[in-house]
């Protein structure tokens, strides 16, 4: 068991923080005006920045407790399946990757409950810290995209036109918009799936019933 701490300390506010923006980020980033779309982004930046920074002072202030370590978790997997959500609704990415994401972050959580009914820790694995990495780098890329797209268009220009006027980069541009996000989203799938894996092989004995 961790050391009881007080729910509402630093790091448990900087968590809460992170599920208290992801309705913010919903509203934004389906609307139409160019501020909106950079304050989805901006909230998604503090959502990331958040998740570090939540560690940082649970670490460097003793303030680890049961209630941060389920909420920690918990709120990482509302901002970014939401997020994801958002893409698959605006047509920026397969519905398919978000369930393959979905179904493992699922799967994980209930294996930590399980060990957390026999009093097994789960320790986090770098194959899973390359996972959020590749999701968060995935989305970062996504939203600077639709960023960019909204500031151009709101200054009366059409995209397409943008794109013409860059002359031969225009070309290639185009192709990063379009093909960027798809495979920085498989890559991030692919992740979800490897370190999934992962996590049930290192952990097959929770599935057992037995221990370590």
């Amino acid at each position: 068991m961790l050391k009881a701490q007080s729910r509402w300390n630093a790091a448990n506010l900087v968590t809460l923080s992170r599920i208290g923006v992801t309705p913010l980020y919903l509203l934004f980033i389906f609307r139409q005006d160019v501020w909106a779309k950079w304050a989805a982004g901006l909230l998604f930046a503090w959502g990331a920045i958040s998740d570090y920074l939540d560690g940082y002072l649970a670490r460097k202030y003793n303030l680890k407790s049961d209630f941060g370590a389920l909420l920690d978790p918990l709120a990482d997997k509302i901002l970014m399946l939401s997020v994801f959500v958002s893409f698959v609704e605006l047509d920026l990415v397969p519905a398919w990757m978000v369930v393959i994401i979905a179904a493992r972050e699922f799967l994980i959580t209930g294996l930590r409950q399980m060990a957390q009914g026999r009093n097994t820790v789960i320790a986090a694995s770098r194959a899973g810290k390359h996972k959020t990495v590749s999701q968060i780098v995935a989305c970062s890329f996504i939203l600077a995209i639709i960023c960019v797209q909204a500031t151009v268009e709101a200054s009366q220009v059409k995209w397409d036109l943008f794109l013409a006027r860059l002359g031969p980069a225009g070309d290639w541009v185009e192709k990063l918009v379009w093909v960027g996000p798809y495979w920085l989203m498989f890559y991030a799938t692919v992740m979800s799936i490897i370190s999934g894996v992962d996590y049930v092989f290192k952990n097959r004995h929770v599935l057992g019933g037995g221990k370590a």
